[in-house]
């Protein structure tokens, strides 16, 4: 008996007065790039009118009605909208559906205000979030069951994903696209649309260099770029330091506290990331990857290998030569 195919993957995209366009297109743009790259990826769009005011002259149309049996939706896509666009007559409508509703949905992402109809709605309750900086006082009045957090560009927590607004929608799409279909997937989309993902401006792959980054600390951000540029130079403390203008005392404490690990472990899974990708894509022995990516040799690659991963890299790259995972 034949199987059956695979459902599509599915987003739907809550559409409001009052919408915020690039909370809109940011996180559009990334699923589109994707939908050319994975044609089953579907996109639909609807809410409580058929058109809406967007852009001075300009209008959206063809919007389908609020869907009245919940759908399993991959992801549900609430953008954020500005305060005086709002129609209050269909706002507590918008609300309504969404406590209803959005629970059937696989993920949840409410993008800069979007995280305060997510919290109208009952859905942040005893969860991390975070929305853009000038409305994080009215989200914890609207969720005071929640967790809100300020030094950071998205959160995610179990099956919703919000974001600090405007450009940070991309990182957050980015990350759920990454969650759902997978490193390469997510990379070439980030190609296609010349994005630095979070922002060093060096990528090998996603995963690991977005991780740590989460948070808005200049100084830490700066330091982070630097260690992904060099990560073949010799790296102390100290110069980690001065990359980063603090003392080292101070960087102790605060890169963790923003990164969730030390600079030196932080240092070790891009380098690590890095071998990955050159496993990956070329014929190098291990030898020459771990003097590559600052480790010295495949001993050492071997030895930092085990502090984060099973089995072994040469495993880990005859799988990947095999076509397994």
């Amino acid at each position: 008996m034949p199987l059956e195919a695979a459902p599509s993957p599915t987003v739907g995209v809550l559409m409001l007065p009052g919408q915020v366009p690039l909370d809109l297109v940011g996180p559009l743009q990334v699923l589109h790039s994707a939908q050319r790259m994975h044609e089953d990826l579907t996109i639909r769009y609807f809410g409580p009118s058929e058109t809406l005011d967007w852009l001075g002259p300009l209008a959206l149309s063809g919007i389908e009605p609020l869907p009245r049996v919940s759908q399993g939706w991959d992801l549900l896509l609430v953008p954020g909208q500005y305060r005086q666009g709002i129609d209050p007559s269909r706002q507590p409508l918008a609300v309504e559906w969404l406590r209803e509703h959005a629970p059937a949905a696989r993920t949840v992402m409410g993008i800069c205000s979007g995280s305060l109809l997510l919290a109208e709605a009952g859905l942040l309750d005893g969860r991390r979030c975070t929305t853009h900086h000038t409305l994080l006082a009215q989200l914890e009045t609207l969720a005071p069951g929640a967790r809100v957090q300020g030094d950071c560009i998205f959160i995610e927590d179990g099956p919703v994903l919000t974001s600090a607004g405007i450009s940070t929608g991309i990182d957050t799409m980015l990350h759920w696209l990454t969650r759902r279909f997978g490193h390469r997937l997510t990379l070439a989309v980030a190609r296609e649309m010349v994005l630095y993902l979070r922002r060093s401006g060096h990528e090998p792959q996603l995963a690991g260099w977005l991780e740590g980054r989460n948070h808005v600390d200049e100084r830490i951000h700066r330091l982070q770029d630097a260690l992904s540029a060099r990560l073949g130079e010799r790296w102390s403390m100290a110069d980690m330091a001065r990359a980063a203008i603090m003392s080292e005392r101070h960087l102790r404490r605060r890169f963790p506290a923003v990164a969730g690990m030390s600079p030196h472990d932080y240092l070790l899974r891009l380098r690590l990331q890095l071998a990955r990708q050159l496993m990956d894509e070329t014929p190098w022995s291990l030898a020459r990857i771990a003097e590559e990516v600052g480790l010295g040799d495949d001993r050492q690659l071997r030895r930092a290998w085990r502090r984060f991963e099973t089995g072994s890299p040469r495993a880990w790259r005859e799988r990947r030569e095999s076509g397994s995972s």
